[in-house]
């Protein structure tokens, strides 16, 4: 397999796209990356962060890239967790992200970057990494209207990101709320 197929491969799990950090790991060298770049089979999206212009588009992208630009450990939380997933109608021009620790790069306007919980497991769902769906609700009460959290759990449950249990849990808090 040529270091592009390699390339390709990475960033088909990724919404097309592929960090400096993933092609290193690899055995791609940013020479490579930057001659892909110059022949139009990437797109150079920002801080070590590509995409592949073979990969179609879609409207998760913005939250795939938010979490990329926001390096190795980042993921979605809160309510772009609700909207990546499609459970509850949320705006695109503000993307919450966690990160592990403090991140000096700058990032593009809207992206509301905070420190994430010290031991959180994310989970990778349709290959971001995101907040439980579970804690993502729980973090929007009392933001949100509880009617729209509601229907969100519900959504969650029924598309398999809940169990039976967190449902059951989530209707009492939001009702509580």
């Amino acid at each position: 397999m040529s270091f592009f197929d390699t390339a390709y491969s990475i960033s088909t799990e990724n919404h097309g796209i592929l960090t400096a950090f993933e092609a290193r790991e690899n055995g791609i060298s940013s020479k490579d990356l930057a001659r892909w770049v110059k022949i139009g089979r990437f797109i150079k999206l920002g801080n070590g962060v590509y995409k592949s212009t073979q990969y179609p588009s879609s409207e998760e992208d913005p939250y795939a890239i938010a979490v990329a630009q926001c390096g190795r450990g980042a993921y979605l939380c809160g309510e772009s967790v609700l909207g990546f997933l499609h459970l509850m109608p949320t705006s695109i021009d503000r993307i919450y992200v966690k990160i592990p620790r403090r991140l000096r790069r700058r990032l593009p306007e809207g992206y509301i970057v905070c420190t994430g919980e010290r031991g959180y497991m994310p989970t990778s769902i349709n290959g971001v990494m995101c907040e439980k769906p579970a804690d993502a609700i729980r973090r929007c009460i009392g933001i949100h209207m509880g009617e729209r959290l509601m229907q969100a759990a519900e959504n969650a449950y029924r598309l398999g990101y809940m169990d039976k249990h967190d449902l059951d849990q989530l209707q009492k808090e939001i009702s509580n709320g």
